[in-house]
């Protein structure tokens, strides 16, 4: 017969396991007051679970009390803890420490966002995982998202909103100046689709901005002329499809789509098959008799 460990005993080696498994990715990281350790000490429930620093920089952790956690990276808090409960508390007690929740790191969200405003960073920085936390997009949300990244050493604040920002943009499509950040702009669709690639790691400072949607314009020959919503991967058919189709004086073999680059219009013919840009109009003449 298997004798069943203790539920608190099963709880408290899973978290060491987690917290093992992911020790190296915040290893180098220096806690800060706002933030959440998150610590299991082997074998002993009453002293695993989560930690906030207080705006002294201190923790309140069991039998040691107060605790200077605030300019040690994990690892070094690690050992810090270890050497603590082994002067007379435990023998050759097994500690692990990692940061659940990066309080003293913010992003700012701004956009088709339902809850716009600051985010403390957590322990998962990915984007995939912080848009989870931020919630649903409004229904006015774009196809992608935009991440500004300010110049390294410029101070953690929001990037400028479209009021009370000086300057012209210097990035196209973004409602505020971010002259000298590092900016992405990342298909929602690839993200949501598991690329790895597209779903990036969040920095301090960042700002994540969820455009308003797009636009594609359809005028003559069609059924309902007017504004369509973009949409990634959209071909000159499917506009012209969402538009009720071409009438019967139109023709459909000489579209012509007109999109502005680099502040100058462009026209060229259009295959049904074409992909369309955001913003781009595409005009249907009327076919020769």
């Amino acid at each position: 017969m298997v004798k069943r460990q203790p539920r608190t005993a099963l709880l408290v080696v899973g978290v060491f396991l987690l917290l093992q498994a992911g020790a190296a990715f915040n290893e180098d990281y220096e806690v800060g007051p706002g933030d959440t350790l998150a610590i299991a000490v082997l074998g002993q429930a009453e002293m695993t679970g989560d930690f906030r620093v207080d705006s002294d920089g201190l923790i309140s952790f069991p039998v040691l009390g107060k605790i200077k956690a605030a300019g040690h990276t994990s690892t070094d808090f690690e050992r810090k803890l270890t050497t603590l409960l082994a002067d007379g508390y435990l023998r050759r007690p097994q500690v692990t420490v990692g940061v659940k929740e990066y309080g003293s790191q913010r992003v700012f969200v701004t956009g088709e966002v339902l809850k716009a405003g600051a985010y403390s960073l957590k322990a998962d920085r990915s984007l995939l995982a912080f848009l989870g936390e931020v919630g649903a997009l409004s229904a006015n949300a774009g196809h992608e998202v935009v991440i500004i990244r300010p110049p390294v050493g410029a101070s953690v604040l929001p990037l400028a909103t479209p009021t009370d920002a000086p300057a012209a943009p210097a990035v196209s499509g973004l409602p505020f100046d971010v002259s000298g950040a590092e900016v992405f702009r990342i298909s929602l669709q690839e993200l949501q689709s598991g690329n790895p690639e597209r779903n990036i790691l969040l920095q301090a400072g960042d700002t994540i901005y969820v455009p308003r949607a797009s636009q594609v314009y359809v005028t003559g020959s069609v059924a309902r002329p007017g504004p369509y919503r973009y949409q990634e991967a959209m071909t000159v058919l499917q506009v012209v499809t969402l538009a009720g189709g071409v009438t019967e004086r139109g023709s459909s073999g000489r579209i012509k789509i007109v999109r502005v680059v680099a502040g100058r219009k462009l026209e060229t013919k259009a295959k049904l098959s074409d992909l369309v840009s955001p913003e781009d109009t595409l005009i249907v003449p009327e076919r020769f008799f």
